[in-house]
């Protein structure tokens, strides 16, 4: 059942948001890991956290924190591609709109909290990851919502789908394991490396790919086309 129509006129970022949003996110990531304290950037073994905290990268954090929030509002009006002018959405797919959308507001939230984290009271000190929960949920419900839907009006896309959702999957139970199985490891950080605690069982590996998950997952399915047309 439609849900939502686009207005005449209403202009569509389209692609050139998106791109704006990969150049704001790596531009931030390469500043904010040449500042980052040490000779070399282990990300493998150092959170995505990590890198936009002012106490772990008191010289680069600001710079991953703005990035990578400005980067994700850019996200929004790509969106657009989702849908035609005039053209009515469907009820799943207005929903994992909305999803990315909530994903989005969240990490934008997140990135402005990290900034002025020194602020808060101390009541609000797990904002930071009460916020980027919610920013991967809502994301990953997003793209895989979109996803179904795309499979339920071409089935010949169903492979490429699979491919693309099986990370997704794969990404969230793997880090609920670890979140739960190494808690006593404390603090991701290089000393897992020297403990010998293999890349695929790092926590910080899995937020990484996380993240850059979100953005090549938004673009394959724009580029498969989400909508009919």
């Amino acid at each position: 059942k439609p849900i939502k129509t686009m207005r005449p006129g209403q202009p569509i970022w389209g692609w050139s948001s998106y791109g704006i949003s990969v150049a704001l996110l790596i531009a931030s990531l390469v500043i904010a890991a040449r500042l980052y304290p040490g000779e070399t950037f282990d990300w493998q073994y150092t959170v995505v956290s990590a890198l936009a905290s002012k106490k772990h990268n008191p010289d680069g954090g600001v710079w991953f924190s703005a990035g990578l929030g400005i980067a994700m509002l850019w996200l929004w009006p790509f969106l657009n591609v989702f849908w035609k002018r005039g053209d009515a959405m469907g009820r799943m797919e207005g929903l994992s709109v909305f999803a990315l959308k909530s994903g989005i507001a969240c990490g934008a939230l997140m990135a402005v909290e990290s900034v002025l984290s020194p602020k808060l009271p101390l009541a609000l000190e797990k904002t930071h990851e009460i916020l980027a929960l919610l920013a991967f949920l809502f994301s990953y419900l997003g793209i895989i919502g979109l996803a179904v839907s795309k499979v339920r009006r071409q089935t010949a896309f169903l492979g490429p789908i699979a491919l693309l959702i099986a990370p997704l999957l794969a990404i969230g139970v793997s880090q609920f394991a670890l979140y739960l199985s190494q808690r006593n490891l404390g603090w991701v950080d290089q000393s897992w490396r020297e403990l010998g605690v293999p890349v695929w069982q790092s926590f910080a590996f899995w937020q990484w790919l996380a993240l850059g998950v979100l953005w090549i997952g938004l673009a394959t399915l724009a580029a498969m086309g989400a909508r009919r047309h």
